[in-house]
């Protein structure tokens, strides 16, 4: 009797986990890192940082662009296609130019025509304080500051803040669509050239 209750108390036992093997598994972050037991990015991030995505590009001289995308945490419904939603982005540039410096671009994708023709006021809000900035759009749905100090300016204000919202006067609906970043989690090293 003895051995029976031993063997069914080691089988209780055995079902409960308690090891290595009851730790959820390590998954990947999509940026290099990976996110175990604890819900932390191995890469030093945490879960709470929004989902940038970086890219480069290269001559034979080597990398002279380095971009960073971040997608808006929410959608709007698009005019002509009620059951389409869309997902606007911003993408930061930067990019070496021929006489030494380094250039930096902002841009709004909206994916939609935007009321802007050719130059518009978007507001934007970072953290808790909103503005306006002069955009064009040469392109339906993309915006570009008036020029390169706004870009710059919008550039550096996007990776010190944790949040922005973007106020998009989409063609085809009376309000303005508010897309929300979250901007927390921005890479600085991943956007500095060898030379910086």
């Amino acid at each position: 009797m003895k051995k029976l209750f031993a063997v069914g108390l080691v089988l209780a036992l055995s079902g409960c986990g308690g090891g290595y093997d009851s730790l959820p598994p390590l998954v990947s972050d999509g940026n290099g890192g990976t996110i175990g037991a604890g819900g932390t990015i191995g890469s030093g991030g945490s879960k709470d940082d929004g989902d940038w995505k970086y890219g480069s590009v290269s001559n034979a001289d080597g990398i002279f662009s380095l971009s960073a995308r971040i997608d808006a945490t929410n959608t709007y419904t698009v005019p002509q296609f009620p059951n389409l939603n869309q997902r606007s982005w911003i993408e930061l540039e930067k990019r070496k130019m021929a006489v030494g410096t380094i250039s930096k671009r902002f841009l709004i994708f909206a994916p939609e025509e935007v009321k802007c023709t050719p130059g518009c006021q978007i507001r934007i809000k970072f953290n808790s304080g909103i503005s306006s900035y002069n955009f064009l759009q040469r392109v339906d749905g993309v915006l570009t500051p008036a020029n390169d100090q706004l870009a710059a300016e919008l550039f550096d204000k996007t990776t010190r803040s944790n949040s922005a919202t973007i106020y998009l006067p989409i063609v085809g609906l009376s309000d303005e669509v508010e897309s929300e970043f979250n901007l927390r989690g921005y890479d600085e090293d991943k956007m500095k050239f060898i030379s910086e």
